[in-house]
């Protein structure tokens, strides 16, 4: 069944009156038909049923029918600063991470992001990468919605992330503990875990020793050297995995 992220206040209205984009997408792209049945989430955790009155490109109108149960969240807040890398490979990341449970996003400028500054992450390239995070968010039966921040500078998102109960930077450095090592040494299960990920080429030493400084852990993810798309999908499930959230 179709799940779609509205306002609130749109649950308000009775009926329910979807426009824009979703009315869009309901008629044209997925061509849905009175009587046709879906799911709406407000993005604080709670799902409704709807049926659809009414289809047209300019406004769709549904009625509620009963409040559903959605699956709930991983009783971690999972956040990832993953430095930019080129082309659209961040939309892959942002799409399979929300899949995952990503619980919020920061993009992030270091050294070797090949001469961008935050600045060139305005809002037009925030807006699509909300988009997608939502898209993917709503494909995989989620209730609510991973946050996009804007793009931070290195040194402003080590700060950030080191304030997690578990901080992690992913590198192939010598020093780098293994990441079933640093889980091994939680005492509890954290709250939050923040991940740093690298652009192509990875973080720079002096960017590894400034995250360690304030309290990054450097943690090697096995012998292999993962693309930087990779890398956040391969940690995260595994600390999913460590904390017992897979099952």
């Amino acid at each position: 069944m179709h799940r779609f992220f509205v306002s609130p206040d749109a649950l308000l209205a009775d009926p329910v009156r979807l426009r824009g984009d979703l009315a869009r997408q309901i008629a044209r792209v997925l061509r849905l038909a009175p009587g046709d049945e879906i799911i709406l989430l407000d993005n604080t955790g709670a799902a409704y049923l709807a049926r659809l009155l009414t289809v047209t490109p300019r406004e769709t109108t549904a009625a509620i029918v009963d409040v559903v149960t959605p699956a709930p969240e991983w009783g971690v807040r999972l956040t990832l600063y993953q430095a930019v890398p080129r082309g659209r490979k961040i939309e892959w990341v942002l799409q399979k991470g929300a899949e995952l449970g990503v619980s919020a996003f920061v993009p992030v400028v270091s050294t070797r992001c090949q001469g961008l500054t935050p600045d060139d992450l305005g809002e037009a390239k925030l807006t699509r990468w909300r988009r997608i995070v939502a898209e993917a968010a709503e494909q995989s039966e989620r209730a609510r919605l991973p946050e996009v921040r804007p793009a931070l500078g290195l040194a402003e998102a080590v700060r950030e992330a080191s304030q997690a109960d578990l901080a992690l930077l992913a590198t192939v450095s010598a020093e780098a503990r293994p990441l079933r090592e640093a889980l091994d040494a939680l005492e509890q299960a954290p709250a939050s875990v923040a991940l740093l990920i690298g652009p192509e080429g990875g973080f720079s030493p002096q960017e590894v020793a400034l995250a360690a400084q304030a309290g990054v852990t450097p943690i090697s993810l096995g012998p292999r050297v993962l693309r930087t798309e990779t890398a956040a999908l391969v940690a995260f499930s595994a600390i999913l995995y460590a904390l017992g959230a897979l099952g």
